[in-house]
């Protein structure tokens, strides 16, 4: 079973050009998408055949909007590849993820810092394209690794009692 011989389609590049891009793996990317999904099936629609089967693989409309909302891929650049089921699904997505106009966000992760800080980490963030999604994600990782440390040091550090002395 050798390698197909035509190449992916159009969305298929797209697809994977923007993952890479992200500077994520199948299955990272897989593992972040709303629904479920798997990193093998993710590299199957990328290659646009399936190894196994030495069969072409075309991602259904529904999973081909879901893998772009993840990746945030708009529907006007999808609409390119003319996938136009998608693209109509991709806008729906859009529409009804989006905030309503009269909820009021909430505070960003950076708010307590001083407006420099904010600057460095955010041109940090957009050294790479990532969507707003992408970057609060990363964000919010950032923050729990540093609260874990943050435990860890306090369960390293020794109680000021002394032994055999109850409080």
């Amino acid at each position: 079973m050798g390698a197909p011989a035509q190449p992916p389609p159009p969305e298929a590049t797209l697809i994977r050009l923007v993952r890479e891009a992200a500077g994520l793996s199948p299955e990272a990317a897989a593992a972040r998408m709303g629904i479920k999904f798997s990193g093998s099936r993710w590299r199957q629609i990328e290659r646009g055949w399936r190894g196994d089967t030495a069969t072409q693989v075309l991602a259904p409309d529904v999973t081909l909007a879901h893998m772009c909302f993840m990746l945030g891929i708009t529907a006007e650049r999808l609409a390119e590849t003319g996938r136009e089921e998608a693209v109509e699904i991709l806008r729906e997505m859009e529409r009804s993820k989006a905030p309503a106009p009269s909820e009021t966000p909430e505070p960003g992760a950076l708010a307590e810092l001083e407006e420099w800080q904010q600057k460095v980490i955010l041109n940090a963030l957009d050294e790479k394209p990532r969507s707003k999604r992408e970057k609060a994600l990363l964000l919010r990782t950032l923050a729990a690794k540093i609260e874990a440390a943050e435990d860890d040091e306090q369960e390293a550090t020794p109680t000021d009692q002394s032994p055999g002395r109850s409080a």
